[in-house]
């Protein structure tokens, strides 16, 4: 191997080497500016998602061992909205079951929740944030609203 060879792959190491300190730091980035913070309450119809003017009173809950057990309410005017969901604390986290329960325009049903996609950041010190995309389905099972929440802390219940 020639002086000029060495110099060469020893360029090459430092330029790698500088790449894969960029690259972590990159991606974080990406993922932070990908990542939708946007509390959302939309009706699903068809392929249409109608958005709706509820607001999200917040999430109340406790972490009981290896598992979560929490409360969403949402609200707007008359109209409210309680999903109870229930997370397992395994790497990763994991959404076992969803119910909900509303009272909109005067009409009462209640159904079945699915968690499409599942944020959880917390630990054994702190109260935990929850967050997520969950679709609300009515007695039929069918898709009626999708509700975007982003992380946020969980409350305990007598804090309200």
């Amino acid at each position: 191997m020639t002086v000029q060879s060495a110099r060469r792959i020893s360029r090459l190491t430092r330029i790698l080497l500088q790449m894969t300190r960029l690259s972590p730091l990159l991606l974080l980035v990406w993922m932070i500016g990908c990542t939708n913070t946007e509390y959302r309450f939309e009706r699903i119809d068809g392929e249409q998602l109608i958005a709706m003017p509820f607001k999200f009173d917040g999430i109340h809950g406790v972490r009981d061992g290896a598992s979560v057990n929490a409360e969403a309410r949402f609200t707007n005017g008359a109209d409210f909205l309680t999903m109870n969901i229930t997370l397992q604390l395994v790497p990763p986290p994991e959404f076992r079951a969803g119910i909900y329960q509303a009272t909109i325009g005067g009409k009462t049903s209640a159904g079945l929740v699915e968690c499409t996609s599942l944020m959880y950041l917390g630990g054994q010190a702190a109260q935990p944030s929850v967050g997520g995309v969950f679709i609300l389905k009515d007695e039929q099972n069918r898709p009626l609203y999708r509700v975007r929440i982003p992380a946020t802390t969980m409350t305990r219940p007598n804090e309200r």
